[in-house]
């Protein structure tokens, strides 16, 4: 009788670990930072500095912007004036990429070339 009661407990308790363990693993594997709550009041495309969209399996579309004040904001990827701030800033982008050509070195004449 005192045998049946260890491994009843000594299963149990291994039961527990495994599923604890396993739940610990697979939170590992989830998206690194989502938005949950959006900005509520539109931002002005000036203070835009960079943005990144959250990861596609957070549980709402979102993107972070990052503002001329380093703080990062959330906001609904949805609402058409987040997409005209997106659309300027990859604009911007391309022009930097289609302008940083290359251009001679000043100590070799050898070429380097920019990439951003």
């Amino acid at each position: 009788m005192v045998m049946m009661k260890n491994s009843v407990i000594m299963a149990t308790c291994l039961l527990l670990l495994s599923s604890l363990a396993l739940q610990s693993y697979a939170n590992s594997f989830g998206p690194d930072e989502c938005c949950f709550k959006f900005f509520p009041k539109r931002l002005q495309k000036s203070a835009v500095v960079n943005f990144r969209y959250t990861d596609a399996l957070c549980p709402m579309e979102g993107v972070l912007f990052t503002m001329k004040a380093g703080r990062e904001v959330c906001v609904d990827a949805t609402q058409q004036w987040v997409k005209n701030i997106i659309k300027t800033k990859e604009l911007n982008r391309t022009k930097k990429v289609t302008n940083s050509t290359t251009t001679p070195s000043q100590s070799d004449g050898a070429s380097v070339k920019y990439l951003v």
